[in-house]
């Protein structure tokens, strides 16, 4: 997965299979942040609050991707990695749809920021914070090096 002594973007951002350490997930999803922040704005003030939509859509696999391997380097599936850009997306759906409003919040607004708040705090605990399983596993080599 490394190039000299940088990072495969390619493969940290298209591919689901393998594992990623805690350091590659960081840096993905620190990459991935800012492209949205750069890319939302840019695309709101082009076709306006579409562009709002557009953004996750675009950084969806991305995101997926990036959580994959690093749910594989815990031993679980990587398909789990789908919760939090499938919540994502669907709030930034029903806010285009006019369905919620974070300016007059309802109880179904509440209940989508709650899971999403649930989902983060898994996320950065259990693919920031947490090791990855010592050793190879069956989706594929510890990416430390360490050996079982």
């Amino acid at each position: 997965m490394l190039r000299g002594e940088g990072m495969d973007l390619g493969y940290l951002f298209t591919s689901t299979t393998g594992r990623i350490n805690r350091a590659k997930w960081w840096a993905g999803i620190i990459m991935i942040a800012i492209a949205s922040f750069i890319l939302s704005w840019i695309l709101a003030l082009l076709i306006g609050t579409i562009g709002l939509i557009i953004s996750p859509l675009v950084l969806l696999y991305p995101a997926y991707a990036v959580g994959a391997k690093r749910f594989q380097d815990r031993g679980r599936q990587g398909s789990l990695a789908l919760i939090g850009p499938a919540l994502g997306l669907l709030y930034n759906l029903l806010i285009v749809a006019g369905i919620i409003s974070p300016l007059e919040p309802g109880g179904l607004y509440y209940l989508l920021a709650l899971l999403m708040l649930g989902v983060g705090i898994w996320y950065l605990v259990d693919l920031g914070c947490l090791k990855g399983a010592s050793g190879a596993n069956e989706y594929g080599s510890d990416p430390l090096g360490v050996a079982a």
